[in-house]
């Protein structure tokens, strides 16, 4: 996916004239371009003041470009988040792949979600700080996304386990994820992260093996 860093956009422009490459990769590069404009841009000023034009600047795209691809803000914005949520739950899984039990997937793919939120700020900033104050549609896809998260790190939870949470408490586990990650992406430069990792696999793992118990394992870890 589109790799922006510090707040600078790595983003691969065509060269100029007559380049004799497809339309596929035409495309597909503008549009990349496009939803790492949208990445930059939203992580810089919010997602409110973030226009159209912030994001084609930041691209390095004219305006008729961004309608040749998007109707509306919103339209990048969610293609963009769609494109995070695909690439994040992956690599969780792959993290978790090789797990020996199931507290030690869960780790690993902790590990591995604060590995790609601290190596990318401004997809943080974009995926979980922009989208509670950008209005209800954009809320909803968020929660939808840190739900997906939930799953995600917790798949493949046994049978055996001490605790079967209910849908109820894993809405719950799934708003204070949301909260943790939010302050996350709002104040990394100053967090404690190993206090934070401690924090986040004391509450997915709290459900299904009772608090006491997820304090040791997360303790341990």
């Amino acid at each position: 996916m589109p790799a922006v860093e510090g707040g600078e956009e790595k983003l691969r422009r065509l060269p100029p004239g007559r380049h004799g490459l497809s339309r596929e990769f035409v495309t597909r590069n503008q549009q990349e371009r496009l939803i790492a404009g949208t990445i930059a841009a939203v992580a810089e000023r919010g997602y409110r003041d973030a226009s159209i034009g912030h994001i084609t600047a930041a691209a390095g795209v004219s305006r008729q470009t961004f309608y040749d691809y998007f109707s509306t803000k919103e339209e990048c914005f969610l293609a963009g988040y769609d494109l995070f949520e695909s690439h994040t739950v992956a690599a969780l899984g792959e993290a978790g792949a090789e797990g020996r039990g199931w507290t030690a997937k869960v780790t690993a793919r902790v590990d591995a979600l604060l590995e790609i939120l601290t190596v990318n700020p401004d997809l943080a900033r974009f995926s979980l700080a922009a989208p509670p104050t950008a209005g209800e549609e954009l809320l909803g896809r968020d929660r939808e996304f840190v739900e997906r998260l939930l799953r995600a790190i917790t798949s493949e939870a046994p049978r055996s386990t001490p605790r079967q949470p209910s849908e109820v408490e894993l809405e719950a586990v799934a708003g204070g994820l949301a909260s943790l990650l939010v302050v996350f992406a709002e104040e990394s430069g100053d967090l404690d992260r190993g206090n934070l990792r401690l924090e986040l696999l004391e509450l997915v793992l709290a459900p299904f093996l009772g608090r006491e118990r997820a304090s040791t394992v997360a303790r341990n870890g």
